[in-house]
């Protein structure tokens, strides 16, 4: 009986001695976290005013530039196709001879 006793006792040391370094730990971690706050400002952007034909021409340009991107891209792609059909054919008649 007094063995039962001794495991219940060491069981509930173990526990209190376990809380205690867990709150232990979360004070030190929430007075760290508190400590390292940052001020929160808001920031004014000034800005210019475009003319809405500048911005028009702006725009174009990019879709412009975007869209020769898009043909060069095909354009390789389909030069990558030609070349592997080509390769792919005369691996094929080799093989038939």
């Amino acid at each position: 009986m007094a063995r039962e006793n001794t495991n219940k006792h060491n069981t509930l040391r173990k526990l209190k001695r376990g809380t205690a370094s867990v709150a232990v730990a979360l004070t030190v971690l929430g007075a760290g976290l508190v400590v390292n706050t940052n001020e929160v400002s808001a920031r004014v952007r000034y800005t210019r005013h475009t003319p809405e034909d500048k911005l028009k021409k702006i725009i174009d340009d990019l879709d412009a530039k975007e869209n020769m991107n898009y043909n060069n891209r095909m354009r390789s792609y389909l030069l990558r196709h030609k070349l592997l059909e080509s390769q792919n054919s005369s691996r094929s008649q080799k093989t038939s001879l």
